[in-house]
C-alpha cells in the first residue's frame, strides 16, 4: 500500500550543514549560543546567568556576549500557545533561593479536576488516571510565563535577539560552531529589498538547539552527528483555541472517547483539554496522535465536533473565540529518544529531543529541567577550561538528565503509548496496569 511516507519532502539535511564563511572581523561571536525563547531555552539562559554571576572570569573568557538567544518571533512567547498547566518542580529549582512560586505569571493552583468519557450526548465522569492528576500543579498562560522567563534572562545579563531565524548549523572539524541566520527583507519573490540585510553567521563556544518541535537544525544535527534512537518519533497534532467567557470556569477538565474513534480500526489515540485562564477566560484543545488510520482525519474538524457537545457548548455559550493556534507534539517517549544528546559542541533540550510524558500530559517541565542541566553541563565544560567541541567534552548532560525525575518519568510510562495502538480498552486497561 502506498503511504505518504514514501514520499518524503525534498529535504536534505546535508544542505543546512556549512563551515563559517564570514571573515573573522564579521563574525559575531558568542560564547553560549541559544536557539530558541521556549521553557528549555529560557531556563538554559537563565542558568547560565546565574552560573556566571558566581564565576566572573568564565564570563570573562567567554567575550561581550557570554550568553544569547535567537528567536525567529517578534518577542520570546509569540511561538508559544496559551494554555497549559505546569508543574511546578523545574521552576522551583531554577529560582531556588531568588523566586517564589507565586511571583510568577501563574492563573493559580489547580483546584478541582474532572475526567470524562465522551459519547455524542453524554459525559461520564470517571476516576482521573494517577498520571493525570494535577494537585499541586498551576495553570498559566504559556505566552505570558515565556515572557516573563525572557525579562529574568535578560536581568541575568542574556542577550535576547528576536526576530532572528538560525538557518544553518555551523560545523567544522566534527564539531558545532554555532549558526547561520537567515536573509531579512526579502520579498515573497526571494527578491531582495530596500531593508534587506543578508544572514551572519554567529559562532559559540557551545551551542544549545532549543527550538521545541519539529525544529529543523534539530533534525540536522541528529542526522549529521549520529544521535537518532533506534526508534522513530510518533508525533500528535495539537489545536487549541483560547475563548472569553460569560462564566468561569473552576476546574480543569479533560476528556477522551468521542468524537474520536479510538477503537483499533481507526486508532485515534487522544482526547481534549479544558483549562480556565482567570474569570473570564479559557482555553479548549484537542490532541490526536498523526497515526491513525483515516487519511480523512482532520484534527481541526474534529474540535469544531467536539465543541457541539453538550458539556462544552455550556461553557462557550455566549462567549467568543479570541486566538487560536495549533503545534505538533512528540508522543514517542522514552523508547524514541535520540541515543545521547550531545554532540562536540553542541547540546539538545526541550520538546527537541522528545522530551514529553504522554499519559500525564506534560512537557514544560521537563524543558525547564533540561535546559537547566544544558546549562549546567556547558558551564562545567567551561569552567574547566575544557574545549567544548572536543568530543565527551559535554557528556555531562547525558549523565545529569539520565539522574534526574525527567529520565526517572519518562521511563515508568515508557510502554504506555504504543499499548493505545491496540485500541481504546486494551490500551486502557494496560495503561491501569502500569500504573497500578
Amino acid at each position: 500500500m502506498t503511504k505518504p511516507a514514501d514520499f518524503p519532502p525534498p529535504f536534505q539535511a546535508a544542505d543546512y550543514v556549512v563551515a563559517p564563511s564570514d571573515p573573522q572581523d564579521e563574525r559575531i561571536e558568542v560564547g553560549v549560543l541559544i536557539v530558541g525563547a521556549g521553557p528549555a531555552g529560557l531556563a538554559c539562559a537563565i542558568r547560565l546567568g546565574q552560573l556566571l554571576e558566581a564565576a566572573p572570569e568564565v564570563r570573562e573568557r567567554l567575550g561581550e556576549v557570554p550568553v544569547a538567544v535567537l528567536e525567529k518571533g517578534k518577542q520570546a512567547g509569540s511561538h508559544l500557545l496559551s494554555g497549559a498547566v505546569v508543574n511546578p518542580r523545574a521552576l522551583r529549582r531554577l529560582f531556588k533561593g531568588r523566586k517564589r512560586i507565586d511571583e510568577m505569571p501563574f492563573y493559580g493552583p489547580v483546584e478541582h479536576e474532572s475526567v470524562y468519557f465522551l459519547t455524542k450526548n453524554n459525559a461520564l465522569r470517571i476516576p482521573a488516571p494517577p498520571t493525570m492528576r494535577n494537585e499541586g500543579n498551576y495553570i498559566a498562560s504559556l505566552s505570558r510565563l515565556g515572557r516573563w522567563l525572557a525579562e529574568q534572562a535578560e536581568k541575568a545579563g542574556v542577550m535576547l535577539l528576536p526576530e532572528t531565524a538560525a538557518e544553518k548549523l555551523l560545523v567544522s572539524d566534527g564539531r558545532a560552531r554555532g549558526v547561520r541566520t537567515g536573509d531579512k527583507g526579502r520579498g515573497r519573490d526571494g527578491q531582495p529589498l530596500g531593508n534587506f540585510e543578508p544572514g551572519a553567521d554567529l559562532v559559540a563556544k557551545v551551542t544549545v538547539l532549543a527550538e521545541g518541535t519539529q525544529g529543523h537544525l534539530t533534525g540536522v544535527a541528529l542526522d549529521r552527528f549520529g544521535l537518532a534512537g533506534e526508534n522513530p518519533q510518533v508525533w500528535a497534532l495539537a489545536v487549541k483555541e483560547v475563548w472569553k467567557i460569560k462564566r468561569p470556569l473552576d476546574r480543569v477538565i479533560h476528556t477522551m472517547g468521542w468524537p474520536l474513534r479510538p477503537g483499533a480500526k481507526f486508532r485515534e489515540f487522544g482526547g481534549s483539554f479544558i483549562y480556565p485562564m482567570g474569570d473570564d477566560m479559557l482555553t479548549l484543545g484537542m490532541v490526536v496522535g498523526l497515526d491513525y488510520r483515516d487519511v480523512e482525519l482532520s484534527v481541526h474538524d474534529v474540535l469544531q465536533e467536539l465543541k457541539t457537545h453538550p458539556l462544552v457548548r455550556k461553557l462557550l455559550e455566549g462567549g467568543e473565540r479570541v486566538e487560536w493556534g495549533a503545534k505538533t507534539i512528540p508522543e514517542g517517549g522514552f523508547l524514541a529518544l535520540p541515543k545521547q544528546l550531545h554532540a562536540p559542541g553542541l547540546l539538545i533540550c526541550g520538546d527537541g529531543a522528545g522530551l514529553v510524558n504522554v499519559p500525564a500530559l506534560k512537557g514544560i517541565h521537563y524543558a525547564i529541567e533540561s535546559g537547566s542541566l544544558a546549562a549546567e553541563a556547558a558551564f562545567a565544560a567551561l569552567q574547566r577550561g575544557q574545549t567544548p567541541g572536543t568530543p565527551g567534552a559535554l557528556s555531562g548532560y547525558d549523565d545529569a538528565l539520565k539522574r534526574s525525575f525527567v529520565w526517572k518519568d519518562l521511563y515508568e510510562v515508557r510502554n504506555m503509548r504504543p499499548a493505545f495502538g491496540r485500541g481504546f480498552l486494551v490500551g486502557g486497561a494496560l495503561a491501569g496496569a502500569m500504573t497500578a
